[in-house]
């Protein structure tokens, strides 16, 4: 199909055009918005600063005058069937039902839906970030998911886009969790059985205790450290088993996720970090500061950022700033996305400020984001916790979403069976296929919908209901959607989409909320705020119900007109729902 644009961006270039030659000696961004539906789809608002600003000079009497020459400035378009002009300056227009189901025609053709952000950019997104040696809970749910659908976003918007998992790879903590993996899984180094990431968490914080109550152990740790960041042979292999161990277990909750990311943790940057520390100081932006090398970045906050600490060691700050010089100077990101909690947002814009002293980050050339989220949390609105005050692990979050899923599935089930009815999932291998594709989409959704800056009460029951804003309720509006087309006997991808006709008002109304999509996209890529696009599919599918109850489909003369506005319906919910994440269910 062609290339999908915003309709608003539409309208825009054709006000535009009015403007330039109603008024060609006036420079005039068009001030575009929806308009009211009791007068028509939108409405530019030009002619009363145009009146204020320029009206005397012009020669018009007032703001309405302005408006009739706007409306005959106007180009010749198909877009629009009507343009009316108000007293007060309004000039409204109507989009034309022809040119809405020529639209529609092509988001029902078998085309891959496609959306160009042009210009194509080269854009690297930080998301996940888990620490080795530790098991995913329910803190990196977020990052991870929304950092995902950013990067499917972005792909599909035709960027060059690069997912790096900066992982917790390298530290202190190294050094002890090897010392006391020596003397309990003595084994693990000549090949023995590696402990499983469970058991990594038992013995990191096993190893704490050690270190803060055992000085000789404490100090075996600490050379153990040194040993590892000389490169030392035993050090290394173990460090690299520990995350080797680490990996499989995170790559097992991606895999369930549907995240796909480039590992680049911590490590990677070690070896660029005193090199580049010897720059900045040459340059004079890294300075001494009670004993420690610091960049100040005064238009963020008065604290500096440590770039090598008073005991000559690094830390974060040492390698944010390698990692944001290795993206933008090494990589050349013309755009970076950084997804972390909103805790860490003024460091992030410490970073970005820093890279913008050093002439790395050179606005607007290069473009650096902080996409900040807020917490997940249980009923009693603190941090989401065991009943135990444990942190909720993130493989028991999924597993319990996919066993309540199930129960969803089977209740289904025994329903559609009743009466000697047939049911749609009869099998088991298809149910639980089923409930695992829809309890990760529930989790994914309910994260999702909700506005990233804001904390959420984490709620199963809330996630899966299937008359609420849910991933359920759209996956019923998808399956039913293929169950109509199923029952019409007709093949989607041999429907006749000439034959689409929009005539009633509950048509019109689906048609414009479909062509809304890249809209939605466009608002997405200057904000970063996903949850726009869970907001339009919860819209989508309640103008899909109006429709179905204002519009019989199938068994009258208008079924293939609307058996095409289905099709058209299906494809956008299905690559909606790729970019959120997840796979819908053909029968549910």
């Amino acid at each position: 199909m062609p290339m999908m644009r915003p309709v608003h961006a539409e309208a825009k270039a054709i006000f535009s055009q009015a403007l330039r030659t109603a008024f060609p000696s006036i420079c005039q961004e068009p001030l575009v918005v929806k308009g009211n539906p009791k007068f028509g789809d939108y409405q530019c608002n030009n002619a009363m600063g145009l009146f204020k600003d320029h009206g005397k000079v012009l020669g018009f009497a007032n703001p309405g005058a302005i408006a009739e020459a706007i409306k005959k400035g106007m180009p010749s378009n198909s877009m629009f069937s009507e343009v009316i002009v108000s007293p007060q300056g309004f000039v409204t227009v109507k989009i034309s039902e022809a040119w809405l189901a020529d639209q529609v025609r092509g988001l029902a053709s078998g085309a891959e839906i496609q959306f160009v952000d042009a210009p194509v950019k080269r854009v690297t997104v930080d998301f996940s970030s888990p620490n080795i040696a530790k098991e995913m809970h329910v803190g990196h749910l977020r990052s991870s998911i929304l950092g995902e659908t950013l990067c499917r976003i972005l792909e599909f918007c035709g960027h060059e886009v690069h997912r790096l998992n900066h992982v917790g790879d390298w530290g202190t903590q190294f050094g002890m969790l090897i010392e006391y993996m020596k003397e309990a899984h003595p084994g693990f180094m000549q090949g023995g059985e590696m402990p499983n990431v469970t058991d990594l968490n038992a013995f990191y914080k096993a190893a704490k205790k050690r270190f803060d109550d055992d000085e000789d152990f404490k100090g075996r740790s600490q050379r153990a450290v040194v040993d590892l960041q000389a490169g030392g042979v035993m050090a290394r292999q173990a460090w690299q088993k520990i995350c080797d161990v680490s990996r499989k277990s995170f790559c097992e909750i991606y895999e369930r996720l549907g995240v796909r990311a480039e590992e680049r943790g911590e490590s990677f940057y070690n070896e660029m970090i005193p090199p580049l520390v010897d720059e900045l100081k040459a340059r004079g932006l890294c300075v001494e500061s009670k004993g420690a090398m610091c960049i100040f970045t005064p238009r963020v906050s008065q604290i500096p950022l440590m770039v090598v600490k008073g005991d000559g060691g690094f830390g974060y700050d040492s390698t944010d700033m390698a990692a944001i010089y290795h993206r933008l100077f090494v990589m050349r990101s013309d755009w970076i996305v950084y997804l972390t909690d909103l805790g860490q947002e003024t460091h992030f814009h410490m970073v970005f400020d820093a890279a913008e002293q050093a002439g790395w980050h050179r606005p607007p050339a290069t473009r650096v984001d902080h996409m900040g989220f807020g917490v997940v949390q249980g009923e009693d609105k603190k941090r989401f916790k065991t009943r135990s005050g444990e942190t909720v692990k993130l493989v028991d979050l999924l597993d319990e979403a996919v066993s309540r899923a199930r129960e969803e599935i089977t209740a289904r089930v025994a329903e559609q069976g009743k009466d000697g009815g047939s049911a749609q999932l009869a099998d088991e291998q298809e149910q639980t296929a089923a409930a695992e594709k829809l309890g990760i989409a529930a989790i994914r959704y309910f994260d999702m919908k909700q506005n990233r800056t804001s904390n959420y009460v984490f709620n199963y029951d809330k996630m899966l209901d299937p008359k609420g804003n849910s991933a359920v309720y759209l996956f019923y509006a998808y399956a039913r959607i293929r169950a109509i087309q199923r029952k019409s006997g007709v093949d989607p991808s041999k429907l006749n989409i000439a034959e689409l006709k929009i005539a009633e008002p509950a048509e019109r109304e689906l048609a414009l909320k479909l062509l809304q999509f890249p809209d939605v996209i466009e608002a997405i890529l200057q904000d970063l705020h996903l949850h726009r696009l869970c907001e339009y599919l919860w819209e989508l599918c309640g103008t899909l119900t109006t429709f179905y109850n204002q519009c019989k489909v199938l068994g009258g003369a208008e079924e293939s007109s609307r058996l095409v506005i289905c099709e058209a319906t299906r494809a956008v919910l299905a690559k909606s729902f790729f970019l959120l994440g997840f796979e819908p269910l053909e029968r549910i």
